[in-house]
């Protein structure tokens, strides 16, 4: 019985040593059972026998194990008086699991621990026996918690009880059998793996400023790893023209955009990594247009200015021009030209850092005043339908005009003043307007027929007086007109003429006598050939 007490004292002693590092203690509890064949020394003359037997084992820290097991077989001394012995072995093993397949299905299992070997119905000295034990066992796992042992034993006394035994004894045995985990996994001795975090997930830094992203590191049972244990801990940005990164996780902004901040290292041969959303604003811009109105004549142009700038007054580049009605006013990089009487919108565009701004100017283009020139009496003699050869030179201007405006055209309008009879008038201005179109074609030479399909010619007669003076203020004149005096004759001198003028856009022949405001305005040829 002292023999007894002395072996569970080192059993304990075996079991608890672990312990002192039982941080994984209990993770996985097995149980299972198996039968063994045991080849007896000799010297203790006690016939070799085979048994069934179970075992409890508990996971205490990463791969170290405590195991214990109980047996149970039937023998018979080998000696008179050959009593029937029970042998009924007890054992307590520190072990070791070494994983041999990837994933663990297959681990070796060194083990060294206390026996006791009891051998009930032995007469002779003490039936229980110390030794020490080592096991050599393979593991084979399902893919739950069932699993095969497959197990070598030696059990070695080294001082046996049988008389007249002066020596040690050694017990080896051979054992199969099956185990079930009440916790865990048949293979549930802890895989090592391990988390790279970054916090926080995602973050706003403006232009030209840092910010500290916080990294750390744990095992699968969120246990901290320090960071100095971190392998080739690296960080990269990706877009370094966005967002630049330290192996601290220090990012500083660059500019506007979205860069993704991965930082990587190894921890046992193991890398993992993680990353951030880095997103820089754009800055704040503006859009100028200078001026906001404007105004000239067609034919004339403005000048825009537009500019895009943030707000460091960094130039953002080019920017879109565009007119509401290209027909009136077009614009070409802030040069407006006018091109017909009217009004349009000029707008300029830009987009920069993903957004977009317009401003707007209007512009209004103003009608010139028609050309005019006036064939009177320096160019037709009285009551005559020829032109003056004084009159080609007033003529070569107009088809000059019409060259350089291939668009133009013009209207030849005859008039009398109002003595004689209004048909004779009529018959006169008529014949005044053709022999000046007449002339004007000949004076054209070989560009008349450019221009006389643009050239519109009509006859007002005595309707548009423009002198009023002579020998009669009535209006109308009176039936019987009184003859004109030689006086009467050169003050009436502006109303025996030829009117050319230049039709404007939209306008054609006139129907009647022109405005006041026409005449007031009017311009000359020549300033159509400049």
């Amino acid at each position: 019985m002292k023999r007894n007490l002395v072996g569970m004292s080192l059993l304990a002693a075996v079991m608890a040593a672990p312990t002192l590092q039982a941080q994984n203690l209990g993770e996985r509890i097995e149980v299972g059972v198996f039968g063994q064949y045991t080849k007896m020394d000799k010297e203790i003359r006690i016939d070799d026998a085979f048994g069934v037997g179970g075992r409890l084992g508990m996971s205490v820290y990463k791969w170290l194990g405590i195991e214990g097991d109980i047996q149970y077989a039937k023998t018979k001394a080998a000696r008179n008086p050959f009593e029937d012995i029970t042998y009924r072995p007890f054992r307590g093993l520190g072990t070791l699991t070494i994983p041999v397949t990837p994933g663990k299905k297959a681990s070796l299992i060194l083990g060294a621990g206390y026996a006791q070997q009891v051998f009930a119905g032995r007469v002779t000295a003490n039936e229980y026996e110390d030794a020490f034990t080592g096991l050599v066992g393979l593991k084979i796992c399902g893919s739950g918690k069932w699993g095969l042992r497959l197990d070598g034993l030696m059990d070695y006394d080294p001082s046996p009880q049988e008389q007249p035994l002066d020596g040690t004894s050694q017990q080896l045995g051979l054992r199969a059998g099956v185990s079930y985990a009440l916790r865990g996994a048949c293979a549930s001795a802890e895989q090592f793996d391990w988390a790279l975090k970054m916090d926080p997930a995602s973050a706003t830094v403006n232009r030209g400023s840092e910010r500290q992203f916080a990294l750390s590191a744990a095992d699968l049972k969120t246990r901290p790893i320090e960071l100095r244990k971190v392998q080739n801990l690296t960080c990269s940005s990706s877009d370094p023209s966005v967002a630049t990164v330290d192996n601290t996780g220090k990012v500083t902004a660059v500019k506007a955009g979205t860069a993704t901040i991965t930082c990587k290292g190894l921890v046992k041969k193991i890398e993992r990594m993680a990353s951030s959303t880095v997103t820089v604003p754009p800055p704040a811009w503006t859009l100028t247009l200078d001026p906001r109105s404007g105004s000239t004549d067609v034919g004339k142009t403005l000048s825009f200015t537009s500019k895009a700038t943030d707000a460091d007054n960094v130039d953002l580049g080019a920017i879109t021009w565009s007119s509401s009605n290209a027909s009136v006013a077009s614009v070409n990089n802030g040069t407006v030209t006018c091109n017909a009487a009217g009004t349009a919108t000029i707008t300029v565009s830009k987009t920069a850092y993903g957004s977009s701004k317009t401003e707007t100017a209007s512009v209004e283009c103003k009608a010139l005043p028609a050309a005019r020139v006036a064939f009177d009496t320096t160019l037709f003699q009285f009551d005559k339908a020829v032109v003056l050869k004084a009159g080609n030179d007033t003529l070569k201007v107009i088809v000059a005009a019409m060259k350089a405006n291939p668009n133009m055209r013009i209207s030849i309008e005859g008039h009398t003043d109002w003595y004689g009879s209004e048909a004779y008038n009529n018959t006169l201005a008529k014949s005044r307007s053709e022999a000046v179109y007449k002339q004007l074609l000949r004076v054209a030479g070989k560009d008349a027929n450019s221009i006389k399909d643009r050239i519109l010619w009509s006859s007002f007669g005595e309707q548009c007086i423009l002198v009023r003076n002579g020998d009669t203020e009535q209006e109308p004149p009176p039936a019987r007109r009184p003859r004109v005096s030689a006086a009467n004759r050169a003050a009436q001198a502006a109303n025996r003429r030829v009117e050319i003028w230049q039709v404007l856009e939209g306008q054609g022949a006139p129907t009647g006598c022109r405005s006041e405001s026409e005449r007031a305005g009017r311009r000359s040829f020549g300033d159509l050939v400049k």
